[in-house]
């Protein structure tokens, strides 16, 4: 039997749901709140830092949460719950004014009425987007005009002695122009002159086609206009002329013309006139007269919309935005879109959301693009709201991008990523890229194809990791986790399946994905659970050297989390009370709370710290009474420390900490520390929760070659040597082979939810192993109050066998090396070696890293020690 000896450089490799024979080095069975990296090893995850209590009760419940970031002096977390904005600074805590903008008598909160499922939001700069997929765009309904009530009569020479013909309802008027006066004017005035005689006569002859009121206006030196209207509503006639040199002298036309040409220099303002060119339908477009004084006379003609046509969107079912106006100030209106400014229907059509949803949204290549069906949108370059072509004539390179994807299955887009490479477009069923040859996107040379076949949750948006994209993919029992590596415009994208390795680890109920590209990181989580899934990866840019998945145990369920440079912020519901706290994911924060006498700075972990909100000194029981800034939660243990700065040598008590007591008064809930008069550092009173370092170790196999694990040999292990940096202390559980679980069987009554039972000193409450069934049935829907006392959400039935379950582990004390240390400094120390004592066969035993103190921990490396022996077998 040969004594032998390996080492597992790091635990860097994360959560397995491999068998242990096939773990690689480095990878665990679980770990709970651990935070890998590449630099640290597998350190405890940061403690959340409390901002502020949001609400109580059901107030946010099932709300859509989001984030906007101004600077890093102004950042904000918000949500929409039922037709209301809730907004809070998130540096501060402090709740925000949000001011509906009334329009025209349109309140815009009537633009929220979805659920959390309905609303996506866009933020740009100053101003947050916000999409409610269910309402259906709608267009401003366009004004009826009646055809051919109104002519002109255009003069293009006036001739000496020549005849002029207007015929107005087949009735025809007849001068000839003077022999020596032939200036407009005159000629205008004559010819005036003569039409309204025309109409009084054929008035008084009964004539009725020649009811109602008509006019006859000169406009400026070469044109007459004549109207027909009943009342305040126009009347259609009929109108035609000729007359001077060959009969090309006078012209006359009503709604339309064959030429630019035929319009006059001179006309009225306002006066709008559809130009008809003989190639098609299509190359139709309309001009509008701007007069120069904005009446009559001379001016310019300039291309205008059909009078017939709609304006264009209606802007109360299109997406609004809620604009920061001010520090912890917002506005909530409706956008005024561009209007339709060119063309009709035809020419210058509907973008293809109108009478469908908008589904989602993006920014990109200076457009604001929207989402509809299988259509992508994407407005005028650098006009955001305008989803309208500039002219009818021809297509600029500026206009709006109106394409579809097409496809044979059915498909509905509904999230987005732009990339360097293109916009990556995600359906439930399909993925696509729209992207341009020479990078730039026009109407003229926009494309899209398909990308991949991969079905992706359409609740979740993927999210941006740098150079990798993240989705996810739901079954009925677990969710994946893909990765998409775009590789150019003609080359397929490489997708990977990260959740492989931990498959059917991750909770069905995800409804949160986040990402952080700056420490390569992403984090699932569902706002029905206290658990969050994060994926963290190093690539030295060749290849990744890091991939781990982890879980943390949040202090209550995750409503919301976001995070921001090196911050992860996140909205909690511990018992009916919603929080916002926030955790440094470096190791140095800058706002650490605790620093030793070597100028390390750490924040304890502990969730929800946050100084008391004041200290009373009882001196008849000698005890402190820590008062709480938030309520109480009876689920998690209690913890109170002291924080300060020992690097200066003047405050000996910092990184004092007691696991306290917890009781309430008429003052609100607090905790006790016994024996201790904490007045004098009441600023420096911390409390919080503690939570779990728990890491679940794989079997140890002798491992002679790369990839090759010897399970068939006899290997008894002698020792584990544990290295650990900036570690405040680190214990080992230990669980040994055939030894039965603790169980406790009790029977419900149909009334209560909580069960009291005999105390096992055992710290059920702590533990991560608890297996509870109610009829044989496993259920998750229970906590613990104390080490005494069950709770269930619902009360079992009666006489129904409640029993639960908990794995014997004992607690092993290592063998740490004598040191020196610092009286009444922080209790850390950058490396530290744990030796655990075994000595059993490798299969006879299974070992836990645990650490519950407020201070955090990493775990750099492990070497072990013992016995092997082939068992005559031999290895070729």
């Amino acid at each position: 039997m040969a004594a032998v000896t390996q080492r597992i450089s790091n635990y860097l490799g994360g959560v397995s749901k491999q068998s242990d024979d096939k773990m690689l080095p480095g990878q665990v069975r679980e770990c709970y709140n651990g935070f890998p990296d590449a630099t640290y090893g597998l350190t405890k995850r940061p403690g959340f830092k409390h901002i502020a209590n949001l609400g109580t009760g059901t107030t946010y419940d099932d709300a859509k949460w989001f984030y906007i970031n101004r600077d890093d002096d102004e950042e904000y977390i918000g949500c929409i719950k039922g037709n209301a904005f809730y907004i809070w600074n998130a540096l501060s805590g402090t709740a925000c004014t949000i001011t509906n903008q009334i329009d025209n008598g349109y309140n815009p909160n009537t633009y929220l009425n979805g659920t959390k499922d309905n609303y996506k939001l866009i933020t740009v700069q100053d101003t947050t987007l916000v999409i409610n997929n269910s309402k259906v765009i709608a267009q401003r309904a366009a004004t009826t005009v009646t055809p051919l009530t109104q002519g002109i009569v255009v003069v293009s020479e006036v001739a000496a002695s020549e005849q002029y013909t207007v015929t107005l309802q087949n009735v025809a008027t007849t001068i000839t122009s003077n022999a020596t006066d032939t200036s407009y004017d005159t000629f205008l005035t004559q010819l005036k002159t003569a039409i309204e005689s025309t109409i009084t006569a054929q008035k008084s002859a009964s004539n009725a086609s020649f009811n109602d009121t008509w006019a006859v206006t000169i406009n400026g030196t070469s044109s007459l206009r004549i109207t027909r209207t009943n009342g305040s509503t126009p009347v259609d006639f009929t109108l035609s002329g000729k007359g001077g040199r060959q009969n090309f002298n006078l012209d006359t036309f009503q709604d339309e013309v064959t030429s630019i040409s035929s319009l006059p220099t001179e006309s009225y303002h306002g006066h709008t006139v559809k130009i008809v060119n003989n190639i098609s339908a299509l190359d139709d477009y309309f001009a509008e007269f701007i007069a120069d004084n904005n009446t009559s006379g001379r001016g310019y003609w300039e291309e205008t919309r059909s009078p017939n046509t709609s304006p264009g969107l209606n802007d109360e079912t299109m997406p609004h935005e809620i604009i920061n106006t001010g520090v912890n100030s917002f506005t909530f209106k409706k956008i005024a879109y561009t209007d339709r400014l060119a063309g009709d229907a035809d020419t210058n059509s509907n973008p293809s959301f109108v009478g469908h949803t908008i589904t989602g949204g993006f920014f990109s290549n200076n457009r604001l693009g929207f989402l509809s069906g299988d259509n992508v949108i994407m407005s005028e370059s650098g006009k955001y709201f305008n989803y309208f072509f500039k002219t009818a004539q021809t297509i600029l390179s500026s206009d709006p991008i109106d394409m579809n994807c097409s496809s044979i299955k059915p498909t509905t887009l509904h999230s987005v990523l732009p990339t360097a490479q293109g916009i990556i477009l995600f359906s439930e069923q399909q993925q696509f890229i729209l992207f341009s040859e020479n990078g730039v996107l026009t109407p003229q040379q926009a494309t899209i194809r398909t990308l991949s076949n991969y079905k992706m949750d359409s609740t979740v948006e993927p999210v941006d990791v740098g150079t990798y994209l993240n989705f996810i993919s739901k079954t009925p029992g677990y969710t994946r986790c893909f990765s998409m590596v775009t590789r150019g415009q003609q080359e397929n994208p490489q997708v990977l399946d990260l959740s492989r390795i931990v498959k059917e680890w991750i909770s069905p109920d995800i409804d949160q994905l986040v990402s952080s590209p700056q420490n390569s990181m992403i984090a699932l989580a569902s706002q029905n659970s206290k658990t969050m899934y994060v994926f963290r990866y190093y690539n030295d840019g060749k290849e990744n050297l890091m991939q781990a998945w982890v879980s943390w145990t949040m202090p209550g369920n995750v409503q919301f989390t976001t995070i921001h440079s090196d911050e992860m912020y996140a909205v909690t519901k511990q018992g009916n009370q919603f929080t916002l706290s926030k955790a440094a994911l470096s190791q140095s924060p800058e706002q650490a709370i605790i620093v030793n006498n070597k100028g390390q700075k750490v924040n304890p972990s502990i969730d929800l710290y946050a100084t008391a909100s004041s200290v009373v000194y009882d001196s008849t029981n000698n005890l402190s009474k820590c008062y709480l800034p938030y309520n109480d939660v009876n689920e998690l243990t209690p913890v109170m420390i002291i924080k300060g700065n020992t690097s200066t040598g003047s405050f000996v008590e910092s990184g004092f900490t007691v696991t306290p007591d917890r009781s309430t008064d008429g003052t609100g809930p607090h905790f006790i520390v016994k024996g201790k008069n904490l007045t004098s550092n009441a600023s420096d009173v911390v409390v919080g929760f503690k939570y779990n370092f728990d890491v679940h170790l794989p079997t140890t196999y002798l491992k002679p070659e790369t990839n090759f694990t010897d399970f068939t040999a006899n290997l008894t292990i002698a020792r584990m040597k544990f290295s650990v940096g900036l570690s405040g202390g680190m214990s080992f559980k230990v669980k040994q082979k055939g030894r039965e679980p603790y169980r406790v069987t009790f029977t419900g009554d149909g009334s209560t939810t909580t069960y009291t039972y005999k105390k096992l000193d055992l710290n059920f409450k702590d533990r991560t192993d608890v297996k509870v069934t109610v009829n044989g049935i496993a259920t998750t829907a229970f906590s613990f109050t104390n080490d005494t006392t069950i709770v269930f959400s619902n009360a079992p039935a009666v006489n129904a066998v409640i029993s639960f379950a908990i794995e014997e582990w004992f607690t092993t004390a290592p063998v740490i090396e004598a040191n020196n240390y610092l009286a009444n400094d922080v209790p850390l120390d950058n490396e530290t070696v744990f030796t655990v004592p075994i000595h059993q066969r490798t299969e006879n035993f299974k070992l836990r890293m645990f650490n519950n103190t407020p201070f955090p921990v990493a775990v750099n490396a492990m070497m072990w020690e013992g016995n092997y022996t082939p068992r005559f077998y031999r290895r070729a």
